[in-house]
């Protein structure tokens, strides 16, 4: 029995290739059942309320609608699959899948899995990253008209916009003590915004998470700079990474982003978590 819960708002999603993967499913699983998200979360509640019945859950739209179903499904056996048809679908590119979800279904029919650490942010959890700070902010004010026709330009629209106005420090306890900086972004994932491998050092495959702290503020050039330094592993006074189990955001009131989607807003509490989930590949 195989669930596939769809997020008709995504950036790519088509009823047609979905009935196709729901054909393809039929094929070699007895029971085919697709459920709809209409709101915020409702991946979640879909997950969470079906998860005792379907051996397998697929989540067909971005990351944010990925996010909300491993939330619904990690305390359950059941294996996971990502067909991506959102702005970026980073976590698919991070696995090495297809980001066509047709040719992801069909791989899914040997039920080849791995198992995916998750990060955990005041007791919601991640697969890819979570971030405080400039790129919540960006995250935050993505204007969603933009976004529907034009994916990733709304990001980099946002992102510019953030970068040049958010100016507030963050207090951070880490394992090396109270550290000051402008944008945190705790990790499991190598690639960011897309097909971007800028934390090469962070592995999903591991318990652990790679922590960034970006000490720039109100400079598109220092930021550049800063994602050029990480791609190449080169130090600089812009920015530190390490590895930590655990991390806190102090300071009050910065906005928080999970997976790609606006969070709430600090103080937060980011870890390593115990809990894996296993994916489809």
């Amino acid at each position: 029995m195989i669930a596939i819960i769809a997020n008709p708002k995504a950036r790519r999603f088509s009823i047609n290739k979905l009935m196709q993967i729901k054909q393809i499913f039929n094929e070699s699983f007895k029971k085919v059942d697709i459920f709809y998200t209409k709101r915020p979360m409702d991946g979640f509640e879909i997950a969470k309320k079906i998860n005792s019945s379907y051996k397998i859950v697929c989540s067909y739209g971005g990351d944010g609608t990925l996010n909300e179903v491993v939330n619904g499904i990690v305390d359950k056996d059941i294996k996971l699959g990502v067909l991506p048809c959102g702005t970026s679908d980073v976590f698919a590119l991070e696995l090495g899948l297809p980001r066509n979800a047709l040719k992801c279904a069909k791989r899914y029919l040997k039920q080849n899995y791995v198992n995916v650490h998750l990060g955990e942010l005041n007791n919601r959890y991640f697969v890819l990253m979570a971030g405080v700070g400039i790129d919540a902010a960006a995250v935050l004010d993505v204007n969603h008209s933009i976004k529907e026709y034009s994916g990733k330009l709304s990001y980099i629209l946002s992102g510019i916009k953030s970068v040049k106005s958010f100016d507030k420090l963050i207090s951070v306890k880490t394992p090396f003590g109270k550290k000051l900086c402008y944008s945190v972004i705790a990790t499991n994932a190598k690639k960011y915004g897309g097909n971007f491998p800028i934390f090469k050092k962070a592995n999903c495959f591991e318990k652990n998470l790679y922590v960034c702290l970006f000490h720039t503020k109100k400079s598109l050039w220092n930021m550049t700079k800063t994602a050029i330094f990480l791609f190449f592993d080169i130090n600089s006074n812009l920015h530190e990474c390490f590895f930590a189990d655990e991390i806190s955001i102090d300071t009050f009131d910065i906005p928080i982003q999970v997976d790609g989607d606006f969070a709430g807003f600090s103080p937060a509490k980011i870890k390593a978590s115990k809990k894996c989930v296993k994916v489809l590949i």
